[in-house]
């Protein structure tokens, strides 16, 4: 996979999370998943990328983190409209990470199409056949989360 993509999503993340939460969020190293493999993700926000990059991104985490990071949000939700504010701002993080990640000057140019959520225990994602699928997990001090992109260039 091409390093600058992967420093742009990585360097977007983090300021995602820096810049809406306060909070650190220390990448991992990148690695190649199997595509079926099993995970620890109750959410996933999943949007098309196309242009100079084509493919998928994936932006995957526990609910107790989209909890969390909803509550840091200064939303109050009552038990009935935590389930359906964590989605719609698991939507809004994937978009803002992928959007700045395709502004990233010197990468590659991309347009994105509006996220979908995937909500459920070890959801599976049939990614395109196009490349691996890459990974790169984050820790931040209320949990972990997952970035994936499936991408040809």
């Amino acid at each position: 996979m091409d390093e600058r993509l992967l420093s742009a999503f990585r360097s977007s993340a983090e300021g995602t999370f820096r810049d809406m939460f306060g909070i650190e969020a220390k990448a991992g190293k990148p690695v190649e998943i199997s595509s079926n493999g099993e995970h620890g993700w109750d959410i996933t926000g999943l949007l098309g990328m196309a242009g100079q990059v084509q493919g998928v991104f994936a932006f995957r985490l526990p609910g107790s983190l989209a909890e969390a990071l909803l509550a840091k949000s200064g939303v109050e939700a009552g038990a009935d409209d935590k389930t359906s504010l964590a989605s719609g701002l698991v939507g809004e993080i994937t978009n803002i990470i992928a959007g700045t990640a395709s502004s990233v000057e010197g990468g590659h140019e991309f347009d994105i199409a509006p996220p979908v959520v995937v909500r459920g225990p070890n959801h599976c994602i049939d990614w395109p056949n196009i490349g691996p699928v890459v990974a790169i997990t984050f820790s931040t001090p209320d949990g972990f989360f997952e970035i994936d992109i499936c991408a040809k260039i």
